[in-house]
């Protein structure tokens, strides 16, 4: 009797753990089957075409004080990014060659002057010459004043405005302000004016550029929207508008080079890296998807949204699918809400937005994990 009670105890173990096996593999071969989804959830997010980009700033014009031909600087008493005053000494020349320069000039002048006096005195005088004269006269007056123009008697170059100094164009420059000239000096070869000056509260331009798709839209006069970093707090961002003021196509890199003026009077930098939008008729709107989320039928619109139920083998997730309006959308989201009679589950899994095979109402699925 014990032997039999035991071989039916036997049997009966057996089968159960033939039916739990048979249950598993049945579920993990059903399991494989099934389609796999990535979903996304409903968001807030902002709806229409536009782009991003990185530009950079610039001075929109600098105070120039030019050096004469005949100066020889001797010593640059500022550095780039230094404050200055109106009167404030700039530099020293070599005031010897200053005061030569002067005296050689003012004896052309005297000159000059002797020999229009001796024509007027003549018994003819000859108008012609002693207009010519006093046309080389006027001439040699106007270059004996510009020898000493912005320099002091003792040689000195004075700053003629307040503001902070950005570019010095002397081989003396780099003993003075050797921390900040390395990345200066290229910007002002080339460039005749022995410094640049900005004021205390300068004009700025952005400079980018973009390949011919993305430049499309944008057109002399459009308004861009700026991003950049807070001079007080380097992890806040300040958002400022800036008016597009040229435009021009570069045939050698194929891109459109563009310059914008920006608006007020922002706390920036020269060479400062911002960030560039086009936000021009763009909204925020709430349920925002990709559009890849969405199915077309019969030009209505579908989306299906992933629940999970409970049943004899344990939960498992299906899809519902649900009617929807359109209520905005750019070329990768759209904003939706459900048609009349229908709604979105709260508590959702999330919305399909690709599948590894073709679903329909009700199809049961699989999630894809590695998203």
């Amino acid at each position: 009797m014990n032997k039999r009670n035991k071989t039916i105890n036997i049997i009966i173990i057996i089968f159960i753990s033939i039916i739990v096996f048979c249950t598993y593999f049945s579920k993990t071969i059903k399991n494989m089957l099934l389609p796999e989804v990535s979903v996304v959830t409903l968001k807030s997010g902002t709806i229409g075409n536009s782009y991003q980009t990185e530009g950079t700033i610039k001075y929109a014009n600098t105070h120039k004080i030019y050096a004469m031909n005949n100066w020889n600087v001797k010593d640059v008493l500022v550095k780039i990014n230094q404050d200055v005053k109106k009167g404030d000494v700039l530099a020293k020349v070599d005031n010897d060659e200053i005061t030569l320069s002067e005296r050689e000039e003012k004896a052309t002048i005297i000159n000059l002057q002797n020999q229009i006096e001796s024509l007027k005195n003549a018994p003819n005088p000859d108008q012609n010459k002693i207009n010519e004269y006093q046309f080389q006269l006027d001439t040699e007056n106007i270059k004996y004043k510009q020898i000493r123009k912005g320099l002091t008697s003792d040689g000195s170059i004075l700053s003629d405005i307040d503001g902070k100094i950005v570019a010095i164009n002397s081989q003396n420059a780099t003993q003075n302000s050797s921390s900040n000239k390395s990345s200066n000096s290229s910007t002002v070869a080339g460039n005749n004016a022995l410094f640049e000056i900005v004021g205390s509260q300068p004009d700025f331009l952005v400079n980018w550029t973009n390949t011919s798709n993305d430049a499309k839209n944008i057109a002399v006069g459009d308004k861009v929207n700026i991003i950049a970093s807070s001079s007080n707090n380097n992890n806040s961002a300040k958002e400022l508008t800036a008016e597009v003021l040229q435009k021009q196509f570069n045939d050698q890199t194929g891109q459109y080079e563009f310059s914008a003026s920006i608006d007020g009077k922002p706390n920036l930098k020269e060479d400062d890296n911002v960030i560039i939008s086009t936000v021009d008729n763009t909204k925020r709107y709430d349920n925002v998807i990709p559009k890849s989320c969405l199915t077309e039928e019969n030009g209505l619109n579908y989306i299906y949204v992933v629940n999970q139920k409970g049943g004899a083998l344990g939960f498992y997730e299906y899809v519902q699918k649900v009617q929807v309006q359109v209520v905005a959308s750019d070329d990768e989201n759209c904003s939706i809400k459900p048609e009349n009679g229908t709604s979105i589950p709260n508590n959702s899994l999330g919305i399909v937005m690709s599948t590894s095979k073709a679903i329909d109402d009700n199809s049961e699925v699989k999630l894809d994990t590695g998203n």
